[in-house]
């Protein structure tokens, strides 16, 4: 609410909260004086007795905002405090493990080129370049879990293609993804829930469907955003895994946004999930 419209209101209620009390007060005397109790105030004491109740109440309201939006300050300092330093730790990973992982990649892949014919080391080499792989791919979800900076500058489909792009240029994961439907800006809180599953269903592939393809397909119409992702890895029994961080962030986030989420898989058969998350009707 704009400023000025909360001062207007405040007077405004404060106003007519004397004036109550002034007629109240007016119609104790009248009662009292024709029941011979107490002598009977002016109307001028009435409405000064009012007008003082009226002043008190709009301190009173006036202390109540001021103190609800002193709380709103502190909880958005503190906010942004902590996002402050997620984007310093963030950064500080980037600069210095994923790029001395990068260098020992290309340290390897140069040995591996020139170490020639012999099975035991070329066997060691290859399962220190995969451990190596792995280890970058959670690097990427770490820094992706504590700064999406995507997020802050590109649009959904943008940064959702920087997240396919940023998780599998170390794994070989062949990913498509398209979106569909009535395609716009959608509320921030909802495009970042939207994003924040896709990572998470994307890095549950990476590590650990063992899959090759994988398929994100994005559907908004007017009023709902389905969210589907397909891979075709090893399957599981999700009914064996209740308790899965990466599943059970997946559905509170979908769940704080109004939303159903739904997992299907099969060992041997891959896993597809589904998110399908209201559209504030003010976006349309």
């Amino acid at each position: 609410m704009p400023p000025n419209e909360n001062l207007g209101r405040r007077v405004i209620g404060s106003f007519f909260f004397g004036m109550l009390i002034a007629l109240v007060n007016s119609v104790l005397d009248i009662g009292f004086d024709r029941l011979g109790v107490g002598p009977a105030t002016t109307l001028l004491n009435d409405m000064i007795i009012g007008t003082a109740a009226g002043v008190l109440a709009y301190i009173w309201a006036s202390r109540q905002v001021a103190q609800h939006v002193l709380e709103l300050s502190k909880e958005k300092l503190t906010q942004e405090a902590a996002d402050n330093e997620r984007k310093r730790i963030a950064f500080e990973l980037h600069d210095t493990v994923c790029q001395t992982q990068t260098g020992a990649l290309m340290h390897l892949e140069c040995v591996r080129d020139t170490l020639g014919e012999n099975p035991e080391a070329n066997e060691h080499l290859q399962r220190a370049l995969q451990l190596s792989r792995e280890s970058m791919t959670e690097m990427r979800c770490a820094l992706w879990d504590l700064y999406p900076e995507e997020l802050q500058k590109e649009d959904l489909k943008s940064a959702i293609e920087y997240l396919v792009k940023n998780l599998t240029s170390s794994n070989g994961l062949s990913v498509q993804f398209s979106v569909e439907g009535f395609i716009r800006r959608l509320p921030l809180e909802t495009e970042k829930g939207l994003l924040r599953i896709s990572q998470e269903a994307l890095s549950n592939v990476v590590k650990h469907a063992r899959a090759s393809e994988v398929r994100i397909e994005l559907f908004l119409d007017s009023q709902r955003a389905r969210l589907s992702v397909k891979d075709d890895g090893q399957g599981f029994l999700p009914g064996e895994h209740p308790g899965s961080f990466g599943l059970t962030s997946m559905q509170d986030r979908t769940r704080a946004l109004g939303g159903v989420w739904t997992i299907q898989s099969e060992p041997g058969r891959g896993t597809e999930i589904h998110a399908s998350i209201p559209i504030p009707a003010a976006s349309n």
